[in-house]
């Protein structure tokens, strides 16, 4: 589904560099992510905005993987909903039944999400 911002999309989807070391489907590493250089706001927004349209759809996998781009980028909203995405009780309350939590990786994200300054993150 276009979302009018398809030449932004485009850009941030070719400009962006290969994930480092976090998977959004796997295990979070022992070490705090770096944050990857070279993204706008701008790009950084589209990011979390797309991941938003992916989820709003049922598409957690592919939402995740928008999420982790933008929390590597070191946006602290995108590292929240990524941690939400892996939340057994948020996915619940979101009745999303056919999507596997991970208690252990949702709590890496929203540390991470806290250690880039969202206050949601420490609840």
């Amino acid at each position: 589904m276009p979302s009018g911002n398809s030449e932004l999309e485009d850009k941030v989807t070719l400009a962006a560099p290969p994930p480092k070391a976090i998977s959004a489907t796997g295990s979070p590493p022992a070490q705090k992510p770096s944050t990857e250089s070279g993204f706008s706001a701008a790009a950084t927004a589209a990011l979390l905005r797309r991941g938003d349209e992916l989820f709003g759809t049922g598409d957690v996998a592919s939402a995740r993987l928008f999420y982790e781009r933008a929390a590597n980028a070191g946006e602290a909203r995108a590292a929240m909903r990524l941690g939400q995405t892996f939340d057994p009780i948020f996915l619940d309350r979101a009745r999303l039944r056919g999507v596997r939590g991970d208690p252990e990786t949702a709590l890496f994200w929203y540390r991470r999400a806290h250690d880039l300054g969202t206050s949601e993150g420490a609840r």
